[in-house]
């Protein structure tokens, strides 16, 4: 019996329900061999789309083809059979029909991992738990969760702003991408003006850069060219101004015949350097055989981890300060089509791209004036927008976020970042540890929280794996608690019967 100030306890919690998060669920709905009872607590109430897949821009691509992304690791086309087995949802986007290389927009694949949340809650066996679920045994939950408690009898309490408290036996942090950090000026009174965007993703934000007047975009990799594809559509007067440190773009994605993998697990490159030099020789010995470079990039794929858990603290943060900022845009591409309107925009003037520093943002009359250092000519430069976005790359530092959530765990000491402050310390499998660097049992994350580990953790075929092993897991341990308790209870009851 429960008192009746404590909740039911239910298997498992799942805070934020973007790729992550669904896939977690999904996983777990299919491959329970039993009834199970999940929360899947998401404040914005879009269940499988989150911040990547949550766009209604027709424009903003994928930037993998659709064969290769499939939501589950031994099943790499099933987005690419998907689709094509629902022509009345490409013809939706006006397309016809989907080959292996087709880049899909972002919208369709967010319907495509709710469809798959909507299947296996559909096909789970019925929950039993507290929460009454519309069909199967998975709670959806539009709330924001804003603390998370270890119990004294190892469960963990979610509590949820104007909603009832969850206590569940496992929870999963997935918290997905957060907005990106104010540039580092002297002078930060800029952030708190209304003409400063810090949302790149927002409706708002994109209403207010459609109108008719200059606007700048601070970043150059795939949100802003998502962002300036969204203005090419809807920004009728006006030029699109962006500046970058390094100028930049992700490079464009093309079909190309595998390379042969030419590192090996157990000789791995012992620094950035090394590896550098090693990559170029690849590139320019790949070139002379016809592959192209990108060939040789993906063959890098199956080690990067590894490679980055086998290099010291120093010799990360040496690549991060000068190689990052290269490898990026080769490593993460975007559609050839994408790509080819950015250029359009150029060739008409209606975008005008920058390489330099931000070295002011001040307020005007119904404007900002930006000042910047121009990397090539070493002069400063002066822009005078009416608005200015900032799509640098999501926030890392999780001690410089206002989220609730993340908030009220550092205060708890349950959650620390990671020592380059690029996510939270975590260990092996996601499971989180604490100030204390002890493991924080039934608590675990996945994604981009990880990638102080992994640094390679923000992708669909790296997150598909994360997401389906997380999930066998968490099934492991609690069939092994069920059969733990049924033994106990076998006990109990040869006892009475003896007695």
């Amino acid at each position: 019996m429960h008192s009746s100030t404590e909740p039911p306890c239910i298997d498992v919690a799942i805070i934020g329900a973007g790729f992550c998060g669904a896939m977690v669920a999904v996983n777990l709905l299919r491959n329970a061999k039993g009834p199970i009872d999940i929360a899947l607590i998401e404040r914005c109430g879009t269940f499988g789309k989150g911040l990547a897949y949550g766009t209604s821009d027709h424009a903003h691509l994928l930037n993998v083809p659709a064969a290769k992304m499939g939501a589950f690791p031994d099943d790499h086309e099933h987005f690419f059979r998907w689709a094509g087995s629902h022509p009345d949802e490409l013809q939706h986007y006006g397309l016809n029909h989907v080959t292996p290389g087709s880049f899909l927009p972002r919208e369709l694949y967010g319907r495509y991992v709710s469809s798959l949340l909507d299947e296996a809650e559909n096909t789970a066996p019925n929950g039993t738990g507290p929460y009454p679920a519309q069909r199967g045994s998975l709670q959806r939950i539009t709330a924001e969760a804003i603390d998370v408690a270890p119990q004294s009898n190892g469960r963990l309490k979610v509590r949820i702003r104007n909603a009832p408290d969850i206590v569940a036996q496992h929870v999963v942090l997935a918290l997905g991408n957060f907005p990106p950090g104010d540039p580092k000026l002297r002078d930060q009174r800029f952030h708190r003006n209304d003409r400063y965007l810090e949302n790149p993703w927002s409706t708002q934000t994109k209403m207010k850069l459609a109108e008719p007047a200059d606007v700048l975009i601070l970043g150059s990799g795939l949100t802003a060219l998502d962002l300036i594809l969204s203005l090419a559509a809807e920004k009728k007067s006006g030029a699109i101004h962006l500046l970058s440190r390094r100028g930049l773009f992700p490079m464009p994605h093309r079909s190309v015949e595998s390379y042969p993998a030419f590192f090996d697990k157990h000789h791995l490159p012992k620094t950035a350097l090394q590896a550098c030099r090693v990559v170029r020789s690849q590139v320019k010995a790949a070139q002379a055989e016809g592959y192209d470079w990108r060939a040789v990039i993906d063959a890098i794929r199956p080690f990067s981890q590894q490679i980055w858990q086998h290099w010291s603290k120093e010799e990360r943060r040496r690549f991060l300060t000068h190689l990052k900022p290269f490898w990026e845009p080769h490593r993460h591409r975007a559609a050839p089509e994408a790509l080819n309107l950015k250029s359009q925009l150029e060739r008409s003037g209606r975008l005008r791209c920058y390489r330099g520093r931000v070295l002011g943002i001040a307020p005007g009359d119904k404007h900002l004036i930006v000042n910047f250092r121009e990397s090539v000519a070493r002069q400063e430069k002066q822009l005078h927008v009416a608005y200015v976005v900032n799509c640098t790359g999501p926030e890392c530092n999780y001690h410089k976020l206002k989220d609730p959530l993340v908030i009220q765990l550092f205060s708890r000491g349950i959650i620390i970042p990671d020592p380059l402050f690029l996510g939270l310390d975590v260990g092996v499998g996601g499971t989180i540890l604490n100030l204390q660097g002890e493991r924080v049992d039934h608590l675990y994350t996945l994604g981009s929280p990880q990638k102080g580990m992994l640094f390679e953790t923000t992708a669909v075929p790296e997150l598909r794996l994360q997401a389906a092993e997380l999930a066998r897991r968490i099934l492991n341990q609690l069939e092994h608690r069920r059969k733990n308790r049924a033994a106990d209870q076998a006990k109990e009851a040869l006892g009475a019967f003896h007695i």
